[in-house]
């Protein structure tokens, strides 16, 4: 009888031990030891002229993914730690080397005037063992459009040849972690002026737009810019080639008008009157002029 009690102890015994072993083994995930990321990507703070990318980058730590859609599990497991998420997609005309985004030059030095869009975002991530941390990351739009109307007097489309221009003070790199620019100065940007006239549709992909010139003839251009640089002026030098020969040189300075530039992503449209001389003016004294400059709140002119 004793005997079997001691049995019945014993076997009581190795059940617990065995339950308890069990218990210890149970865990919430298949890595126990590893933690597993899941990314969504918010791009509902984009412009109305911008696209969401057919597929973008998520890079954490050394490690980098190609995805498509808003939700993805990263295919790496990672030690419970911090790490840097960076979420980010290549585009036309942009070079990207680490975290650094620099638009490309032309082969006159100039930056390339019609980058693609660009967006990215950056987090800093908690990792945990034996767990899924999702997080969701807003995508930030780094490229924003610049619309530019020059208003004609009637019959001034007839007067002009040509026209050539650049904008100064334009900035060609920025962090895409941070979104500050890295470049220490600035470099010019070559808009290229076509003759214009109203017609309700877009030009270059920029929404719609009433401007001072609707109705009238006028020089338009469209530009995708980085930013502008701190502590440079924008200036517009305008080139215009007279169909008498003659060419008119106009600098204008939109630094005002362009000072607060990457804080919105809406295209920025910006209006203003080019006055010609008149066509009985010979003097070297007289020249074209450009004048006051507005915003517009969106849209643009059509571009034939």
């Amino acid at each position: 009888m004793r005997i079997h009690r001691l049995f019945y102890i014993m076997w009581v015994a190795s059940v617990v031990s065995l339950s308890s072993c069990v218990k210890d083994d149970l865990y919430n995930t298949p890595h126990p030891d590893k933690g597993a990321v899941e990314v969504t990507t918010d791009w509902t703070g984009r412009s109305s002229d911008a696209v969401v990318p057919a597929d973008y980058i998520l890079r954490i730590g050394g490690e980098e993914q190609t995805v498509q859609g808003e939700t993805n599990a990263f295919k790496s497991l990672f030690l419970p730690r911090t790490q840097s998420l960076l979420a980010y997609h290549q585009t036309e005309g942009v070079t990207i080397s680490g975290t650094t985004a620099t638009v490309n030059t032309l082969e006159d030095g100039t930056l390339n005037p019609m980058p693609g869009f660009l967006f990215s975002a950056s987090k800093e991530l908690d990792i945990q063992k034996d767990d899924t941390l999702k997080v969701v990351v807003p995508m930030m739009q780094r490229i924003r459009t610049l619309a530019l109307t020059l208003k004609l007097n009637p019959g001034d489309e007839r007067r002009i040849a040509s026209t050539a221009s650049t904008l100064t003070g334009i900035a060609p790199s920025m962090d895409l972690a941070t979104g500050s620019v890295t470049a220490t100065e600035g470099k010019s940007v070559a808009p290229v002026f076509t003759m214009g006239s109203d017609g309700g549709e877009t030009r270059m992909g920029t929404p719609s737009v009433e401007t001072r010139a609707t109705g009238n003839p006028a020089l338009a251009t469209s530009l995708r810019l980085l930013g502008v640089m701190p502590g440079e002026k924008q200036e517009l030098t305008l080139v215009v080639t007279l169909t008498n020969g003659t060419v008119q040189t106009i600098v204008t300075d939109l630094t005002e008008s362009l000072k607060n530039f990457g804080g919105k992503m809406e295209p920025l449209a910006l209006d203003a009157t080019l006055t010609l001389p008149d066509e009985e003016e010979t003097s070297a004294e007289v020249s074209a002029i450009i004048s006051d400059w507005k915003i517009v709140d969106n849209g643009d002119i059509d571009v034939n």
